[in-house]
């Protein structure tokens, strides 16, 4: 099953658009930013050492999924949006 989330965020004068998706075939929890339809970053995060687990479900992969999602709103909302994708030193 496929499944995402889709939020716009309005930060002072920009609006944000969050896209965030289980990429099953790679075991990879994605979350795309867009500014009037131009991807301004992404984080991916990879889930496959949690799917090797006995037990693990497609119900864990939604939560872990949507907590992403809601970080990357609250970062945006926070006004941090220029600290989410850039690489720590």
């Amino acid at each position: 099953m496929i499944f995402g989330f889709n939020t716009d965020v309005r930060c002072g004068d920009i609006v944000y658009h969050v896209q965030s998706e289980a990429r099953e075939a790679a075991q990879l929890l994605q979350s795309q930013v867009f500014v009037k339809g131009r991807c301004i970053g992404k984080q991916a995060i990879s889930y496959a050492r949690l799917a090797a687990a006995e037990g693990f479900s497609e119900d864990q992969v939604h939560a872990m999924l949507k907590e992403q999602h809601k970080n990357v709103v609250e970062e945006i909302r926070a006004g941090n949006a220029d600290k989410l994708f850039r690489a720590e030193p």
